[in-house]
Order: C-alpha cells, then structure tokens, then sequence
C-alpha cells in the first residue's frame, strides 16, 4: 500500500504537480489569468532592444550560431539593433515577406545594424547564411 503512495507522488511531480506553470487561472477558471510569468518576447516594451549575433562551440569543433536574445519585446516606434559580436561570420536579418516588418538586412560580418518598427505586431526573422538563427520582434 506504501509503494501505491509513493508511486503517485513520483508520478504527480513528474507529471507537473509539484510545481506552477507561471500561470494564474483567472477568475472563471477558465485560462490564463493576470499573471502570465515570464517568458521570451513578454514584459515591458522598451523603446530599443539589441540582440547580438552569437558563436560558440559544440564541443566538436563545429561552429554554433545564435541570436541573443531570441525574442524581444519593444514600442511601436521602437528600434532593435543587431550586433555581430561572432566577427568570423556574415549574417544577415531576413523578415517573413509581407509582414509589414522593415527592410531586411543584408549581411555584414561586423559592427551594428538597427531597424525601427512603426507598427505593432510579431515579426518572425530568421539568418538565411544559418538555418538556426532565428528570433522575434514584438512590437506593442
């Protein structure tokens, strides 16, 4: 009968029992409350945001790269600036066509780059040089 409990307490925190999602239900039940937790593209909109161009390694010599952060939250009017703090590689900004994003930007290998955002919306981009270079502007 012990292991019964014991059981059902291993599989209640590894099920998510034993914690809080960040979520607090609103006051129907139904969904997601006031207090929605932290999480990428959310908070305060700032009037900029920089996200840098990252490189690292996987442990195999072969070169990892990434954008840092991946989602940012910023003003309608707001700028975000993207550093290319790797300096070894050309990347480049590439919006979702039709979108109402800015103008792409092209590759550069060093230095910033920075594009305003005159309206509100979420606005997807991704490296086209990296496939696994991605990230979100938030704009509110």
């Amino acid at each position: 009968m012990r292991w019964s409990y014991v059981l059902f307490a291993v599989l209640s925190i590894g099920c998510g029992g034993g914690g809080g999602d960040g979520y607090t239900t609103s006051p129907d039940g139904n969904g997601p409350g006031t207090n929605p937790g932290p999480g990428p593209g959310t908070g305060p909109a700032s009037a900029s945001a920089t996200v840098t161009a990252n490189q690292s390694d996987d442990g195999y010599g072969t070169a990892v790269f990434s954008f840092n952060p991946t989602a940012v939250t910023i003003r309608v009017g707001g700028t975000v600036t993207w550093s290319n703090e790797a300096g070894t590689a050309t990347h480049n900004v590439t919006f979702s066509p039709g979108t109402g994003a800015p103008a792409n930007v092209a590759n550069f290998s060093s230095g910033n780059v920075s594009r305003s955002f005159a309206s509100a919306g979420s606005f997807a981009y991704h490296c086209t040089n990296h496939s696994a270079m991605t990230g979100q502007v938030t704009v509110q």
